[in-house]
């Protein structure tokens, strides 16, 4: 009888979750343990809605995982790829034969910082942003970086609290990443809504009260919502990994970690050193095939015969969606190296594909306990 393999997920976000999930189901002699600090599933495309009070349902991470899948909640604090074990907080080990790093992003630290910035990228700082939002009758709001979280932030507060003093600062232009058409229609919005739209302004400082430009322009606020400068999770480099500048695991065209096919990366945490892969950017649309594959691409290693696990890992973008409150949005559609192309949905029909997406997302997460549902164009 072949000896049980003990396979660690680390990290119970999108790449982490779907992961155990398409492996759990595999007749392999294995054993899955799914890490997490959290209990609870961090729906990061909907922190908008936690600032502003409009998320309806939460999920545990537990509630969202397979019958086979043991959960352990711990937060780790380093990995011993050469003993193959992951530290935790409480100073417990935990051995592993095959481990699957999806840490994800984190905020960029910046101690320095007053505490009137608050960063939208973890859920305690947005619940806390929630609290003290509420407590301010007319609050002058900036929200810096107009990606697809700043613009998505700025629209639901715009709904949220119609008489609040909203600005949208941003180094570059909006709208980047879609056709005019559709950087046209979100500047539409912003207009409409009185935002006051900031661009290709760099910050020279930060105020408590204020940011100020390169140019010298000064842009006050009683809160300033950061929606840039995201990093991977510290546990990459503390580990002694090979990472990028963010602290992104390097890995070849398989996810696997460079000189350690022991380790797979999947989600925001990887950074995939291929010429075939320079296209990839951080978003849920790229965690849950990464997390896929990475399930796969095991089960190859494992002996069983995998279609998707023998090949590298690809992946075509088919557009790009970004929510304008409840009732407005935008899809674009795009070339699979994400470039915008093609038709631009918008409005109200937009806003109900963006929502429909979002919801699939928990769907493909239960559907995995029980089939292959999960797919993607490569």
């Amino acid at each position: 009888m072949e000896p049980i393999k003990s396979i660690i997920i680390a990290g119970g976000g999108y790449a982490g979750i779907i992961a155990a999930n398409r492996l759990a189901r595999k007749k392999l002699p294995i054993k899955i343990t799914l890490i997490s600090a959290e209990e609870e599933f961090h729906e990061r495309i909907r922190n908008h809605q936690v600032i502003c009070g409009t998320l309806a349902k939460t999920y545990s991470i537990k509630s969202l995982l397979h019958k086979n899948v043991e959960f352990k909640t711990a937060k780790i604090t380093k990995i011993e790829s050469q003993t193959k074990e992951v530290f935790l907080s409480d100073n417990k080990s935990i051995h592993y034969d095959y481990l699957i790093y999806a840490l994800g992003v984190q905020r960029k630290t910046d101690k320095a910082l007053p505490n009137t910035y608050i960063s939208i990228v973890e859920k305690s700082d947005c619940v806390r942003l929630a609290n003290v939002l509420k407590t301010m009758i007319q609050p002058k709001i900036t929200i810096l970086g107009a990606g697809l979280s700043g613009i998505e932030t700025v629209a639901e507060l715009a709904e949220t609290f119609p008489f609040a003093n909203l600005s949208l600062v941003d180094a570059g232009k909006l709208g980047a990443g879609f056709s005019e058409s559709a950087g046209n229609w979100m500047k539409g919005y912003i207009a409409e809504h009185k935002i006051n739209l900031v661009e290709d302004s760099y910050i020279q400082s930060f105020e408590k009260d204020s940011l100020i430009t390169k140019s010298g322009k000064k842009i006050e606020h009683d809160v300033c919502i950061l929606s840039n400068g995201l990093v991977a999770s510290p546990v990459g480099m503390t580990s002694g990994l090979p990472t990028n500048e963010i602290g992104q695991l390097l890995v070849n065209e398989f996810l696997e970690l460079k000189h350690n096919p022991y380790v797979l990366v999947a989600g925001d945490a990887a950074k995939v050193i291929s010429p075939d892969h320079t296209h990839l950017r951080m978003a849920c649309a790229t965690a849950l095939p990464m997390g896929i594959y990475a399930a796969e691409r095991l089960s190859h290693i494992l002996g069983l015969k995998s279609k998707l696990g023998v090949k590298p890992f690809s992946l075509s973008y088919m557009g790009r969606n970004v929510s304008l409150g409840r009732k407005d949005g935008v899809i674009q559609s795009s070339l699979a190296d994400d470039t915008p192309h093609g038709k631009v949905w918008k409005s109200r029909m937009a806003a109900w594909i963006k929502e429909i997406i979002c919801k699939l997302t928990i769907q493909s997460f239960k559907l995995e306990k029980y089939m292959d549902i999960y797919v993607w164009k490569g």
